[in-house]
């Protein structure tokens, strides 16, 4: 479920950033460098500090946790479908945007019935992309110590964790084998 919501938020921001970056030059020239910047910071460099300061937060129940783990699944699918929305947005071909104006569709309608549909397929390959990438941290964020802290939630990625710790590679092997 983790998962689920990370790549909902991450075509949220897909599409408000490509929309953002191919609608203007200079937000262009601003947006895809901190996308790329943002894109090569190591998501392990910024775990404890991010699941420390949102526990603070958020203390008592796993809600800062949760959250943690949540947008550190997020790094990990946002920036493949944010630059596959902008380059869709860019190579929609002129004509096709010249009839929109032409027929008379305000920018939601351009938007809604030209720019989305012709991003689907990128979208949507990108978003299988995007998840089989999040799940590479699913045992990083969904068991995670730091010092004496042992951050755990329940999931995959934690009974994986624990299977690893205890060297247990029937419980690794019969939990991977189920899936297929």
């Amino acid at each position: 479920m983790r998962g689920v919501v990370a790549l909902a938020i991450s075509y949220v921001f897909a599409l408000v950033f490509g929309l953002a970056a191919a609608s203007s030059r200079a937000a262009e020239r601003v947006l895809l460098p901190m996308l790329d910047i943002l894109q090569s910071i190591p998501v392990l460099g910024f775990l404890p500090g991010f699941v420390l300061g949102l526990v603070a937060l958020i203390p008592g129940r796993n809600l800062g946790l949760e959250l943690a783990a949540i947008l550190m699944i997020f790094t990990a699918q946002a920036w493949n479908l944010a630059l596959s929305f902008y380059n869709s947005l860019k190579t929609v071909p002129e004509p096709l945007r010249e009839a929109c104006a032409i027929a008379g569709w305000p920018r939601p309608t351009v938007f809604r019935r030209l720019e989305v549909p012709a991003a689907a397929p990128g979208l949507v390959w990108n978003g299988m992309l995007s998840m089989a990438g999040g799940w590479f941290f699913l045992m990083v964020n969904e068991a995670f110590q730091l010092g004496d802290k042992d951050f755990r939630l329940p999931g995959i990625g934690a009974y994986m964790s624990v299977a690893v710790e205890h060297a247990d590679r029937r419980a690794v092997h019969s939990r991977s084998s189920r899936w297929w």
